[in-house]
C-alpha cells in the first residue's frame, strides 16, 4: 500500500506527514492487501482569512473497483487528519464487506 501526501496552500511539518502515515497505516492495515494506493490531499481553502478552512480529501484506490473518496473540513489539522483517515478506513471496510457479501450471494449452489 503506497501513501501519497500532497498539500496545497499549506505547509506540512514533518510531524504532520508522520501522523498521516501512521493513521493511514492503522486505519487501513486490515485491508492493506486489497489497497493499491492512498492519496491524501490537504488544502487551505480560505488562505489567511481564517475560519474552518482546511480540507482533507482521502482517495483510496483498491486493487479492484472504483476508488473510495472521503472529504472533510476542520480548523485543527491533527483532528482533520485523524477523522478523515478513520472515516476512509470505515468506508473501505464497508465497500470490501459489501463486495464479499455480493460474491457469496452470487456463488452457484452445489
Amino acid at each position: 500500500m503506497r501513501i501519497e501526501i500532497q498539500a496545497h496552500h499549506l505547509v506540512l511539518e514533518a510531524e504532520h506527514r508522520e501522523q498521516i502515515q501512521r493513521r493511514a497505516s492503522f486505519a487501513l492495515s486490515r485491508m492493506s492487501a486489497l489497497i493499491h494506493q492512498v492519496d491524501v490531499h490537504l488544502t487551505d481553502v480560505n488562505g489567511p482569512r481564517g475560519g474552518v478552512d482546511t480540507q482533507c480529501r482521502v482517495q483510496v484506490q483498491l486493487e479492484r473497483g472504483e476508488p473510495v473518496v472521503v472529504e472533510d473540513m476542520d480548523h485543527d489539522l491533527i483532528t482533520l487528519i485523524n477523522r478523515s483517515l478513520a472515516r476512509a478506513g470505515q468506508a473501505v471496510n464497508r465497500r470490501i464487506n459489501k463486495a464479499m457479501s455480493d460474491r457469496r450471494q452470487h456463488r452457484p449452489q452445489i
